[in-house]
């Protein structure tokens, strides 16, 4: 009978694991790297902040599907105005559309890395790869599902692997996990690691995926349990790379991707290169496809066509992120080196996050969408504090646009 109950729970989780597959990204992993070789563990904080943000938006977007027959944006649509559920729309697909540009680079180099093969050639394959796959899955829920649960655990085994022949300092990662002021030089990745961290917008689509899931009123605990352990999973992975780039790339120059890799051997070993690669790869081409899927699915929604992941909308929109994002890629490719291109996309997109954060926490308290279920106080102080942060790291961006 436990092992029923156990099988039975893993085949209820699904979308909380796909948003970890998409928010355990290139940059991400780029970004935890470079905190941890320049911050050591001190920063650990941080991450568990962000990650608690992430975790209560997703929980709203999945309590705001299971309780409606309506996608997100058609309840905004209906609710506030089909022009916001326009602007949301659009502001996701350029959001998923930057993104983008960066998990095509990061998938190229990683392959590079471990090959020797020109970014460019592993670029077109991996952009043929995943159009093939969004349109040739009949049911591309169902196979998403199973392919990112299948990467989100290769990249924890092949990270934690590493983190064990780091063999980190426990003290240090336990006074890693208190609160602290940082140095200033360190804000800029701070807030890097955040907007990769605290994805708003592949929050925002957690609601869609848990009626593709097909999860009703009274799967609401299903829901919230899946939210929570695919979260405390994408926690968990992100805590696992700033520990192991503390201990072993500590005081490090990080130029590219391919140099994170390089910087494990002399103290590691060629096999942990391997394994850091192939993690790297399976973060970069996890998010490259579901990505695009979210800009997609909610551009087709806020128009007002069909918000299902397999109707002809959502794979065209898909298609067309797709595109944008690799021609972007092999822009940058010709203009600026492959990790620097991934750290740009994932900084310049938090100007465009604080209002689809705001809307999720209206719809989160309006009676007409989640009846008696609204938000307790304390998740509103939660989610207000994270709109806040938010919007500070906005101006940040912004600031050090100007100063550029």
């Amino acid at each position: 009978m436990e092992r029923k109950a156990r099988t039975s729970i893993l085949r209820s989780l699904g979308p909380g694991f796909i948003t970890a597959a998409v928010v355990i990204g290139p940059g991400s992993v780029t970004v935890a790297s470079k905190i941890g070789a320049s911050a050591g563990m001190s920063l650990l904080w941080a991450v568990i902040v962000a990650g608690s943000f992430m975790m209560l938006y997703t929980a709203m977007s999945a309590r705001i599907g299971v309780l409606n027959k309506q996608s997100l944006l058609t309840m905004v649509a209906t609710h506030y105005g089909r022009w916001l559920a326009v602007v949301m729309g659009v502001l996701s697909f350029v959001v998923c559309a930057s993104f983008q540009m960066g998990n095509y680079l990061a998938c190229s180099t990683a392959l590079t890395t471990m090959t020797g093969v020109h970014e460019m050639v592993w670029m077109a394959v991996v952009g043929i790869i995943a159009l093939v796959f969004v349109f040739a899955a009949k049911k591309l829920y169902q196979a998403m599902e199973k392919v990112m649960l299948a990467l989100v655990m290769f990249m924890l085994a092949a990270f934690i692997i590493n983190l064990v022949v780091s063999r980190p300092n426990l003290l240090e990662v336990l006074a890693g996990l208190i609160p602290r002021r940082w140095d200033g030089a360190m804000t800029g990745l701070i807030t890097a690691m955040v907007a990769t961290t605290f994805s708003v917008i592949a929050a925002l689509y957690q609601s869609t995926m848990a009626q593709q899931k097909g999860w009703k009123a009274e799967d609401l605990r299903t829901g919230l349990t899946d939210t929570f352990v695919g979260m405390s999973v994408l926690i968990g992975i992100s805590m696992v790379i700033t520990t192991t780039s503390a201990s072993v790339l500590r005081g490090a120059t990080i130029d590219n991707a391919s140099h994170l890799a390089m910087q494990l051997e002399p103290l590691l070993g060629h096999a942990s290169v391997i394994i850091f690669s192939l993690g790297f790869l399976a973060a970069s081409f996890s998010s490259t496809v579901v990505n695009a899927m979210i800009g997609g699915g909610l551009l087709a929604d806020s128009l007002g066509m069909s918000s299902n992941i397999d109707a002809p909308p959502s794979r065209i929109f898909t298609a067309i992120g797709m595109a944008v994002g690799l021609g972007a890629g092999i822009y940058t490719l010709f203009t600026n080196t492959p990790l620097g291109g991934i750290v740009l996309a994932q900084k310049s997109t938090i100007l465009a996050v604080p209002l689809c954060a705001l809307v999720m926490i209206v719809l989160a308290n309006d009676k007409r969408v989640v009846g008696a279920h609204r938000n307790s106080l304390l998740a509103n102080v939660w989610a207000v504090f994270a709109l806040l942060a938010l919007i500070w790291m906005s101006v940040y961006r912004v600031m050090e646009m100007i100063g550029k």
